[in-house]
Formats: C-alpha cells, structure tokens, sequence
C-alpha cells in the first residue's frame, strides 16, 4: 500500500537535511553486503496489515540473523512511512549482528520515500568514520619534509592553521595526535566541500610560515590507522 504524498511529505519534513550520513559508520564489508542482498530484488508493495507482520518479525526472537536481514530489506524496498517506522523503532533496541545492516535499511527507505516525491534519487552516504550533521568524517596525516621531523613550533603552527582552515570552510576538527614524523587529524567535513580542498590550503598555509611541510599527505575516511601501519603510510606518501 502506498502512501499519499502529503503524507509522504509531512514525514520527509520531519528530518533536517536530504542528503544523510549514518552518524556510528559502517564499515565497507557490512555496507557491500547489504548493498549486494538489497539489489537482489526491486521495490514491492504490502498492506499496511502486512508490513506490520514482517516489523513484527524484527522483534521475534525464533527469527535469526540471516531473517532479520531479509526482513529489513524488505522493508526498505516498501519505500513507505509505515516500513521506516518499524524498522527505526527496531533500531533503538536491534541485536548487535544486525544495527547497522537496520541503519542502513532505514536510510535505503528515506531514499525512497523522497524519489518517490521528486523522482531524483537523493541517494545516502556511509563510511568507516561515519559523520553527523550533514559532515562526513575524515583523517587525514600531515607529514615533514623527506628526512626532516616537526619542532613544538611546527606542531603549534600546524594546528593553529588547520583551525583557522577549518573555522573558514565550516569544518570541526575532532582531535590532533602529534608525533615527530607526521600530524594526524580526525575532522568533520560538510558534503560540499572537498577534504583535498580543506588540507591543501592548510598545508598552503603552514609552508607560508617556514616551508616545512610535505606537500603529499594521506587521507581516508574507512578507518583510523594504528601505529605500525601508519608507519607502513609514511613510507608509502614519501
């Protein structure tokens, strides 16, 4: 059963913003995955009465993981305000094997909801790091001239200018980790503003002050490096 559009629009008017980032981060095994299952059949149609059994089989505990999965994907695939609502009300109480594959479900459902008004599939954005507040998560390392390290100033002035950077493109830098042989940034990125962007100026900016910095760095988006593999980086990028 479809929903009437004043419906559909009274609901889609409920949330923010149209072009979403799931907050937690989803890694990209798990995102594949349901990317994958989800193509593997199109968009249905069910009664009102019927997407509420298949919601109830989210709650049923007889139902295991590989059911849950089907369920959710279905019900994304309804596209309806009934559908999102028993899958969020889901979300807030899942088994750990199946949140994000919920979260991703919801999201696919919002997706939708809105073509279904506007014909344009506003489509949703997941990664590793996650995001919120329509920014998406990045880290990035900034590293010294080849057989240089960086000094307590260098480290000061890095910062200080990547703020500023970051004040101007309405970016939140997260955390700062400091080493002799590279910077590490966590920040938070609006979707219309390019990450290269944000640390070519910074790095701009700091070799204005003393040429210090190299100009190749390493970003992602998937996950934080350790230690021994952000050496592996650095020897990679210099």
């Amino acid at each position: 059963m479809k929903d009437k559009d004043d419906d559909i629009k009274k609901f889609l008017e409920s949330m923010p913003i149209k072009f979403d980032i799931l907050e937690e981060g989803i890694d990209i095994e798990t995102h594949m995955e349901y990317l994958d299952y989800s193509h593997s059949f199109g968009h249905g149609e069910l009664t009102e009465e019927q997407t509420l059994n298949l919601g109830n089989m989210l709650f049923d505990a007889r139902i295991k993981t590989d059911g849950k999965k089907k369920a959710l994907g279905l019900l994304a695939h309804l596209g309806t305000v009934t559908a999102f609502r028993q899958m969020e009300k889901y979300y807030h109480h899942p088994e750990n094997e199946v949140k994000k594959w919920t979260a991703l479900a919801l999201q696919e459902c919002k997706m939708f909801l809105e073509s279904s008004l506007t014909e344009q599939n506003w489509g949703f954005i997941s990664s590793g790091l996650g995001g919120t507040e329509g920014k998406l998560r990045h880290f990035f390392l900034v590293l010294p001239l080849t057989d240089k390290q960086f000094t307590p100033i260098q480290h000061h002035i890095i910062k200080e200018e990547f703020l500023l950077i970051a004040k101007d493109l309405k970016c939140s830098i997260e955390t700062v980790a400091d080493s002799d042989t590279y910077v590490g940034i966590k920040v938070l990125v609006p979707m219309d503003v390019a990450v290269g962007i944000f640390i070519d100026k910074g790095i701009q900016k700091c070799n204005e002050l003393g040429d210090f910095v190299f100009e190749d760095y390493y970003v992602t988006n998937q996950e934080i490096p350790d230690r021994q593999e952000t050496e592996e980086i650095i020897k990679k990028v210099k």
